[in-house]
């Protein structure tokens, strides 16, 4: 058997933080770029494993898409019958993993921008060999500025090596907290990537996830959207990470963002001189800090004197809000009629 690690690929959430385009596209294959998110994230696992051992767990409402990818086998996508949250998608996984118990296993969502691999194959390396002395690791850049687009983790001691214990996970604080955090010292990002043995993740969930009993021994093909219904809607962070006693956190070292969200891409996109940034046929004037994207290749906006404004234009939504309030973007759309 090949020594060559699981890779399971999380790509089934809602996507939310980048309504009104995840309105017709997840962020599987978002166009802001220019490629797919996506098949980025497929090919660079293939670098350290085989396509055999690359899993997607996706969202049953995008079969169509996902049968045109041909990176990775048409078997190996474990589709969900509605989103749950990670930690459901993981249980899910495992059910088709656990026949391979030996194997390590690298859990990546699919928004993940990486720049310097070199680094990261090292961190990922690390993350292995320490994911095989029983561990779930996570990977963790050092945290510069406060934002509260990304979950943070403190870590304890100097490290070993870059290995270090884990005193404690915070979920996407807001700012002031987040450079409280900071300015106390050893606080990273958390990544959203883990690496662990599949026995050792089965064990956890064992022991962490009061759901895990029930899940299992109802598991059927054809029961999968039942049991759906009756488990929890909680992130893989808080039902196994923030409980288990086996987990460590790796330094990445490597340019990491996690561009699931409308700030993070104005960071991530080119800009002009006074930090504008725009997809479509746009021009802004005495404008600072803009994102400005149209889905319509034959409207033209013009747009003035403003700062910190999105403004994001699709076939049948508009999105128009000021940069202070996109972190509200959750509870607005739970208010907001679709």
């Amino acid at each position: 058997m090949s020594n060559k690690p699981f890779v399971l690929i999380l790509c089934g959430g809602r996507s939310l933080r980048l309504w009104p385009l995840s309105q017709y596209k997840s962020k599987n294959f978002i166009g802001v770029f220019g490629f797919s998110p996506l098949e980025l994230t497929i090919k660079r696992f293939l670098k350290v494993t085989s396509a055999e051992n690359i899993f997607l767990a996706a969202s049953s409402k995008e079969k169509k898409d996902l049968s045109k990818i041909n990176l990775i086998p048409k078997e190996n996508i474990i589709f969900e019958p509605q989103s749950k949250n990670t930690a459901a998608a993981v249980l899910l996984s495992l059910q088709y993993l656990k026949k391979s118990p030996r194997k390590n296993l690298i859990i990546s969502p699919v928004d993940n921008l990486i720049e310097n691999e070199k680094g990261f194959y090292e961190a990922l390396t690390k993350a292995l060999e320490t994911a095989s002395s029983g561990h779930i690791c996570t990977l963790g850049m050092k945290a510069l500025e406060p934002t509260p687009n990304f979950g943070y983790i403190q870590a304890q001691g100097r490290g070993n090596k870059g290995v270090f214990s884990v005193k404690k996970f915070i979920e996407k604080p807001a700012p002031d907290i987040a450079a409280e955090l900071i300015r106390q010292g050893n606080c990273f990002y958390n990544s959203g990537m883990f690496v662990t043995g599949v026995h050792t993740l089965i064990e956890e969930f064992k022991n962490h996830y009061s759901d895990y009993s029930f899940f299992t021994q109802n598991f059927n093909q054809k029961k999968i959207s039942s049991l759906y219904e009756k488990i929890p809607d909680i992130p893989f962070d808080k039902a196994i990470m923030e409980k288990t006693k086996k987990v460590k956190m790796i330094k990445g070292n490597f340019f990491w963002r996690d561009f699931g969200n409308w700030q993070t891409m104005l960071e991530i996109l080119a800009k002009d001189k006074n930090g504008n940034a725009a997809k479509g046929n746009s021009f802004v004037h005495e404008g600072k800090n803009n994102f400005i994207y149209l889905d319509n290749p034959k409207k033209k906006i013009l747009v003035m004197g403003v700062e910190d404004l999105f403004f994001i234009d699709t076939q049948g939504y508009t999105l128009l809000a000021d940069k202070r309030h996109l972190n509200n973007l959750k509870a607005a759309l739970k208010k907001f009629k679709l």
